[in-house]
């Protein structure tokens, strides 16, 4: 929807453009195809690398084969890489909302929209729709969203969210949806009581759950919770020679992440316990609009480490080359530990977020200080000019 939303404020620029239209079903048909020669291209590839591929429902049948449809399959090793699925919440009425599985694919563009849940998913769709021209209300049950995030990152997007015209609501507790022809209700329970709101569409994006049911995992003596399949530090199941990676064993919902933990694992697996996957310079951006950038500790977790910290902060409605480009919602903060005078995190709400955000990852890996970033001289006019000199400015 970025382009969409450029092109939406072009008259800023001093473009003309006359009555520009947003084709839902035609974006939705790009998507399709993206997605189709995506997926169309892994069984050709997986055949080259000299992998055979089953398709269907496995479960084990022992710590040493699983089964999938009518074969058996038998292995020294095994790697469980299911993925996860949405959680769909105990109230009545709940079959009336629908997963971002489905909402994927919905070729018409609804007029009104609930979201419930303010986390990853439901605001990364909320600011979509809502872009779109959706009517966008967001339910959240806590005090804030995203709160895996920097509490002041929260609270920057949520500002944003609400400019955007999304109707944000805190501390709701929904207690059923109802259908009523092409309607939906959902009825809350919130600060002011009882209320309900009618939408075209419900989405329910209250999380995700590893998908492990179903795969008979007490046959292969794998142990796991409704958080995920247990591992020890190497990412070895309770089966000796059973390893596991990505959303299967909960933790972080991430690609790159699963990616991560599917290479230790196969490397485990293949040459011994001998690596451990490090989270240290894991770098994770929301697709929000703007999108959201972070990496390392927040403010509260390094203050609770007991690090003493200097933070450094820049709206971006203070950076010339975010003026330049009309993209001055958000803000740049990074972390600094006053000790070492490394930085230890960023949180970073604005245009290019999630991709400014892997400097600070490269020069946290590099273990850089405040004073190395006085001997860069950056390009001018751009954004990561604004970063450098804001890193520069921190009096640690």
């Amino acid at each position: 929807m970025n382009i969409w939303n450029s092109i939406k404020r072009v008259s800023d620029f001093g473009i003309l453009v006359q009555s520009p239209q947003l084709n839902w079903s035609e974006v939705v048909q790009r998507k399709n195809n993206i997605i189709g020669k995506f997926v169309g291209g892994k069984g050709p590839y997986l055949q080259k690398m000299g992998v055979d591929l089953a398709m269907g429902q496995a479960e084990f049948v022992s710590p040493q084969a699983i089964r999938v449809g009518e074969e058996t399959y038998e292995a020294n090793r095994f790697l469980i890489g299911v993925g996860s699925e949405s959680i769909l919440p105990p109230f009545e009425g709940v079959e009336h909302g629908i997963t971002s599985k489905e909402l994927l694919f919905m070729e018409q563009l609804p007029k009104s929209m609930v979201v419930i849940g303010g986390g990853i998913i439901g605001m990364e769709f909320a600011h979509i729709f809502a872009s779109a021209g959706t009517k966008v209300t967001l339910l959240q049950r806590g005090e804030r969203v995203l709160k895996g995030e920097d509490h002041e990152t929260s609270r920057v997007i949520e500002d944003i969210s609400q400019k955007m015209g999304i109707d944000m609501k805190f501390r709701c507790h929904v207690t059923k949806i109802e259908k009523q022809g092409q309607l939906r209700t959902v009825h809350i329970n919130g600060p002011e009581g009882e209320s309900q709101i009618e939408a075209e569409v419900v989405l329910i994006a209250t999380g995700r759950k590893p998908a492990v049911e179903g795969l008979n995992l007490s046959a292969a003596g794998v142990e796991y919770s409704p958080r995920g399949i247990q591992v020890n530090d190497y990412l070895q199941t309770t089966a000796e020679r059973i390893y596991a990676a990505g959303d299967s064993i909960g933790g972080y919902m991430f690609t790159p992440i699963a990616a991560h933990q599917a290479k230790v694992a196969v490397r485990n697996a293949l040459k011994g316990n001998r690596v451990k996957p490090d989270y240290r310079y894991m770098t994770r951006a929301v697709f929000t609009h703007p999108p959201i950038g972070s990496v390392g500790l927040t403010e509260e977790e390094a203050r609770n480490e007991g690090l003493d910290v200097a933070v450094g902060k820049l709206p971006y409605a203070l950076s010339g080359t975010a003026i330049l480009l009309g993209e001055t919602e958000g803000q740049m903060k990074v972390i600094v530990d006053k000790k070492t005078r490394q930085l230890v995190g960023a949180h970073f709400v604005g245009q290019d977020a999630d991709e400014l955000i892997h400097l600070v990852t490269v020069a946290m890996k590099g273990k850089l200080t405040v004073d190395d970033f006085l001997e860069i001289i950056p390009v001018h006019p751009t954004l990561a000019e604004s970063l450098i000199e804001m890193v520069r400015g921190i009096e640690a």
